[in-house]
């Protein structure tokens, strides 16, 4: 018997069991050696140790003819154990942070427009940092929900029960919504009853930023949100109407939804700001750089920076509020870092107010 996965390629039972010998032997071998992953920058590194791991096992579970590809940037999925020219098995790595029983993260847009071509049965390998631990398990499997975000996006969790995943639920299998014209189709229904059920203004599932090229949400993802948008916002309100708390909260919503304001881009939020909250704002500028240039530790710096280190406690709150608040802060730190339009002064300035906020970032 063999098993049907993916676009026209057939995975036989031995190949399968290959693969997940292989995941074993990698999992042992971090966990050998796992010391190293104890502190630090824990996201930044595991990726790369998952695929020397990889790399290291194939010979002894038998499969040394296989080719471990680290694929890496923000393409689907991060490894490739190509078995030849047509066929490939993928390996999607996920960290976690928090010292909680938690294994929930998120995973990449339903739209899959950055999937490796060829690879069919993908496996979600999942390190937790501190007691240091992994599992693996197929994508399929720990699918446990969608988020409405700008871009539709899995929700994982390596504990979810098999027969409770979101596949299961709907009713459809992965392969069978993944090769749909449009998959966002298959989850229509589903979302709209789940907002529904939700508190309207929750802002628990506001991740909207993650989108596979960080830097910016490209384009099919700002379509996807309009759609996203069409269903859940239905009311306009303009930005002088807020209160003096609700503007300070969104404000704080967007800098850290859209670090692009840092470089006085305000496109992509005043969209967000439209599509998510249903607010107009026609002096939009102003709230992140009125007055020019202000100081900060004696330096002469942007207004923006200043409003930046002025929040910097709400913006701890705003991270805190989420479910995963560190990976979602060292996505932010890692964009608003990159951005490229300070001066070296003013940019260490804002390493420093970067760093004191991350000191209150829940783990």
């Amino acid at each position: 018997m063999s098993i049907s996965v993916g676009e026209k390629l057939v995975c036989d039972p031995r190949t399968l069991e290959n693969f997940n010998n292989l995941l074993s032997c990698a999992k042992e071998r971090l966990q050998r050696d796992s010391s190293r992953f104890a502190s630090g920058d824990f996201w930044k590194i595991f990726e790369g140790e998952v695929c020397k791991a990889l790399d290291k096992s194939k010979e002894f579970v038998g499969v040394p003819d296989w080719n471990i590809e680290y694929i890496g940037g923000h393409k689907f999925p991060d490894i490739v154990a190509r078995i030849n020219k047509n066929q490939a098995l993928g390996i999607e790595v996920k960290t976690l942070s928090t010292r909680n029983d938690s294994w929930k993260v998120m995973g990449g847009s339903i739209m899959e427009s950055t999937r490796i071509p060829n690879v069919s049965r993908i496996h979600v390998f999942c390190g937790k940092q501190n007691p240091f631990e992994i599992k693996y398990r197929s994508f399929e499997d720990c699918v446990e929900d969608v988020a409405v975000t700008h871009s539709p996006r899995y929700m994982l969790d390596m504990n979810v029960a098999r027969e409770k995943s979101l596949f299961k639920r709907l009713g459809k299998s992965y392969d069978e919504i993944r090769h749909m014209k449009n998959p966002f189709d298959a989850f229509r229904t589903y979302m709209v009853d789940s907002k529904m059920k939700r508190n309207a203004t929750s802002e628990g599932e506001d991740l909207w930023w993650f989108s596979p090229n960080i830097d910016e949400f490209s384009k099919l993802d700002l379509a996807e949100e309009k759609i996203a948008s069409s269903l859940v916002n239905n009311k306009v309100k303009f930005w002088n109407k807020l209160s003096a708390d609700e503007k300070q909260e969104i404000k704080i919503e967007m800098l850290i939804a859209s670090p692009s304001v840092l470089e006085g881009d305000y496109e992509y939020a005043c969209q967000w700001l439209l599509q998510r909250k249903g607010v107009v704002c026609p002096s939009f500028r102003d709230n992140f750089s009125a007055g020019g240039r202000t100081v900060v530790n004696g330096v002469n710096v942007p207004q923006v920076i200043g409003k930046i280190n002025e929040w910097k406690a709400d913006i701890t709150k705003a991270f805190n509020k989420k479910e995963l608040p560190q990976q979602h802060f060292e996505h932010w730190k890692t964009r608003v870092l990159s951005i490229g339009k300070f001066s070296s002064v003013e940019k260490d300035v804002l390493k420093k107010i970067v760093a004191d906020i991350g000191k209150g970032i829940s783990r």
